[in-house]
């Protein structure tokens, strides 16, 4: 069985519910299990949830927003609890096609690998790129890059199933037992970082991490969040950036990568993409990752 879990917190608003749940109702595979994990929302969503008319769906209802990694968590413990053979994470700001989430355990079970996403295109514009394959580079602060993003998907989507040093959360799928040798995500990170993390973490267990590139998952980027440049966005990223360089890397290599964060930020600034008042709340984002 494989146990597909997704986190709401307060989605009603964004009008991704209907879409995504209408893609869970339509797929082909008798041998899954969806659990919705709310994160106490306070907008409508719980009610949504409890009216949902699908035969196999669970719901566990927080009663505070304990962060996505933990609420991973809990799902892992819940697949364990139901023997599920697999686990699936999945947005909820996703759409895909009747047949992806069981495709996407025979292509993990074939594959030999940890985990596995499908190929990753822009919702609005599917002929465009945001995840195929990912990597980390010194001279971007070791931030989780998306090779190829915004690319036309038809000159770099080359190969079946290429390898990549971390794949998003959005859609990952895992065998259960790759959580024998890693317990979990790491619950520090409240929003964003825990899946590179995650990857990251597995890697240096010699796990691998691969993306089936015939398969399709199209994301609607950063909806929930209120876009990469929200306030809410530049807190926890780059708390979440600290946390990981300091825990994968050691404290001196934060030497290296907080000028790089910096002057990133201040082209941001100048760009217009980063409001100067929000300058501080990026400081405080830096400072909490800091202290771990």
């Amino acid at each position: 069985m494989n146990l597909v879990v997704t986190i709401t917190y307060n989605a009603i608003k964004d009008g991704i519910l209907p879409p995504f749940f209408a893609c869970l109702a339509a797929q082909r595979d008798p041998d899954c299990t969806i659990l919705v994990i709310d994160n106490a929302s306070r907008d409508g969503t719980v009610e949504y949830l409890r009216a949902l008319d699908l035969p196999n769906v669970r719901l566990l209802l927080n009663d505070e927003n304990i962060g996505f990694g933990r609420a991973c968590n809990q799902g892992i413990a819940m697949a364990r609890e139901l023997g599920a053979s697999h686990i699936t994470f999945l947005n909820n700001d996703t759409e895909f096609g009747p047949d992806l989430i069981k495709d996407m355990v025979t292509a993990l079970d074939a594959s030999g690998a940890a985990g596995l996403s499908p190929l990753i295109p822009y919702y609005d514009d599917p002929s465009r790129v945001w995840f195929v394959t990912g990597s980390y580079r010194w001279n971007r602060g070791m931030i989780p890059y998306h090779d190829h993003l915004d690319a036309d998907r038809a000159a770099v989507v080359t190969q079946r199933m290429p390898p990549t040093a971390f794949a998003p959360g959005c859609c990952l799928v895992f065998r259960m037992e790759t959580f024998d040798v890693v317990p979990g995500f790491d619950p520090r990170y409240f929003v964003y970082w825990e899946d590179s993390d995650l990857c990251m973490t597995l890697k240096e267990q010699g796990l691998r991490i691969v993306t089936d590139t015939s398969l399709e998952c199209l994301h609607k980027v950063s909806i929930s969040t209120g876009g990469a440049f929200s306030d809410f966005s530049i807190l926890h990223f780059n708390r979440g950036h600290m946390l990981f360089v300091r825990k994968h890397f050691g404290v001196m290599a934060l030497f290296a990568v907080v000028p790089v964060s910096l002057v990133k930020t201040i082209i941001n600034l100048v760009r217009g993409r980063m409001a100067l008042r929000q300058f501080p709340i990026w400081i405080r984002g830096i400072a909490s990752g800091l202290r771990g």
